[in-house]
């Protein structure tokens, strides 16, 4: 009769994608946020634009613009 083997607890498989794990989780950290010495440009983020009024009577395009103008 053979005896049992003991199970394996933790292959080096296991410890390496463990510590693939970590890393990813550190680079997703860090890269959440520009590095310190990084300038970061402001832009201006445009408003939405809004269709006509429900009540437009305009029906040609050039009409349209000028009401959406005033």
């Amino acid at each position: 009769m053979s005896a049992r083997r003991r199970p394996r607890t933790q292959t080096d498989h296991q410890r390496a994608v463990a510590a693939c794990d970590a890393h990813l989780r550190d680079l997703k950290r860090i890269c959440r946020r520009p590095a310190p010495d990084v300038a970061i440009p402001s832009v201006a983020i445009p408003l939405r634009l809004s269709g006509p009024p429900p009540a437009s009577y305009c029906v040609s395009p050039g009409q349209l613009c000028a009401e959406l103008a005033e």
